[in-house]
């Protein structure tokens, strides 16, 4: 399929960097994975030697952020390197929730006029392939149309029907996972998703390639292969819950036996694609991301005490801006990388694409709103998020913005801010804007500039609102 010529003009100055076959480059993409879901970054319950192998054997980040705190936002701004206030995608594509406010107007699926890592490596000569979860738009704007030569098991949906065979919903039919209607019905997700993952990889060990295998799990519907969570069934006592903003609750413990079976399974995944590249004789000119969307599901509103994971000592978690929400567990290791580093300088998903970019050698884009994640230099750039809907884990529409070790977070349906220090206060438990109140200014002005510079779509008043009467 020819490229656009919009596309094919911005590639002109894309070239290799030297004369040598470049990298490959594997994303390993997890829906929904929280910040401290692995042995790498602090958990106790969960076991995932692969993904700790990879922090061990790469470079791990502590301070890396979702640009935003839904799935496909973040999903956007990996594929572009630009924000999703840029792009107008601020929300996950089926998201239709109003509440005080109607949300803000945003685009159902990435424009196909945006530049995405798919293209940039196609037009660089690499075969490109996408396997599992898209959420970036239907029909046209399928990764097939998006740079990406091999695709399979997309859905029209940002969850699967089923996490087992025939991975079906029969009163969703958009969250059936396509191309698989032959597994037998013992089949798991995740593991089917692997295989085609190592056969995009056997079937292109002679050229360079770029594959995204982006899997469906650890969202929901919670289903594990049985004899994984009984691994985890230990007879904890229950989880404990505590108290959010607007009847929300966060869970406290990691002691979800299925969840923790769903990330077993990952984590097999994560050791197979390891594996294979060993035994293609890969590893060495191999690139390989870990990373995921969002924070993980800790929080959810209406009272209710089904989220499955914990990610404190951050607060919150999926759909909110405090950091359980957006920090995210990052990890890159193989060929340019130096095994067994640590780096604690804060970043945000709109650096992958300059990052990888860099790392396959391959000339840098323009108009990019992120950074190299591996220059030297300590960069003095904020980071910021837009987030003007109603998630179903029970956040308002809201902005943050983070300047080194000051956090401040703006509510749009009242105007309240709240401002934090991350070193000193990584829980977010004191607002200190009224004990700071020049530091609160100086990042609000710097928020709400942002704002206007990415013509960012805010909510606006909605008519149809009856305030509930328990409130």
């Amino acid at each position: 399929m020819p490229l656009r010529p919009l596309i094919s003009l911005s590639l002109l100055l894309l070239v290799a960097a030297c004369t040598t076959q470049p990298p490959n480059v594997v994303v390993i993409l997890i829906d929904d994975l929280g910040w401290k879901d692995t042995g790498a970054y602090g958990s106790t319950f969960y076991r995932t030697p692969h993904i700790d192998r990879l922090a061990t054997q790469g470079l791990r980040f502590t301070q890396f952020y979702s640009a935003g705190p839904n799935c496909s936002p973040t999903r956007a701004s990996i594929m572009t390197g630009r924000y999703p206030a840029s792009l107008q995608l601020t929300n996950q594509i089926n998201g239709r929730r109003n509440g005080r406010l109607r949300q803000a107007e945003f685009r159902k699926a990435l424009p196909l006029e945006e530049v995405t890592l798919g293209e940039v490596f196609q037009a660089a000569g690499y075969a490109t392939g996408y396997i599992g979860k898209w959420h970036l738009g239907t029909g046209e704007f399928r990764p097939n149309n998006q740079g990406f030569e091999t695709v399979t098991a997309t859905n029209d949906r940002g969850h699967p029907g089923s996490h087992f065979a025939p991975y079906r919903n029969a009163r969703d039919s958009a969250a059936n996972v396509p191309d698989l209607e032959a597994d037998e019905d013992s089949t798991y997700l995740t593991d089917r998703l692997t295989d085609l993952a190592v056969e995009f990889l056997q079937a292109n060990q002679d050229e360079s390639f770029f594959l995204v295998l982006s899997h469906y799990a650890v969202h929901t519907p919670l289903h594990s292969k049985p004899e994984l969570a009984n691994r985890f069934r230990t007879g904890r006592s229950a989880a404990s819950f505590r108290s959010e903003l607007y009847n929300s609750m966060t869970r406290e413990q990691q002691s979800h036996a299925v969840y923790a079976g769903m990330i077993t399974s990952v984590d097999d995944s994560v050791g197979r694609i390891l594996e294979a590249l060993r035994t293609l004789g890969l590893s060495d000119r191999t690139i390989v991301v870990f990373t995921s969307d969002n924070g993980g599901l800790s929080t959810l509103s209406n009272g209710r005490t089904s989220a499955p994971t914990a990610i404190l000592p951050l607060r919150a978690g999926k759909g909110w801006l405090y950091e359980g929400g957006v920090r995210i567990p990052l990890i890159i290791q193989g060929h340019g990388i130096e095994a067994g580093t640590v780096r604690d300088r804060p970043g945000i998903t709109n650096d992958l694409m300059p990052t990888l970019l860099s790392l396959a050698g391959l000339s840098p884009m323009e108009n990019l709103d992120g950074q190299n994640l591996l220059t030297k230099a300590e960069p003095a750039r904020p980071l910021y998020w837009h987030f003007p809907h109603y998630p179903g884990g029970g956040n308002r529409p809201s902005g943050a913005i983070r300047a080194g070790r000051y956090k401040l977070i703006e509510w749009y349906e009242t105007g309240d801010i709240e401002l934090y220090d991350l070193e000193a206060d990584l829980g977010e438990t004191t607002d200190l804007s009224n004990a700071m109140p020049a530091k609160a200014s100086e990042l609000l002005t710097m928020l709400r500039t942002w704002r206007e510079g990415h013509n960012a779509e805010m909510p606006t008043p909605n008519p149809d609102y009856e305030r509930p009467a328990a409130q």
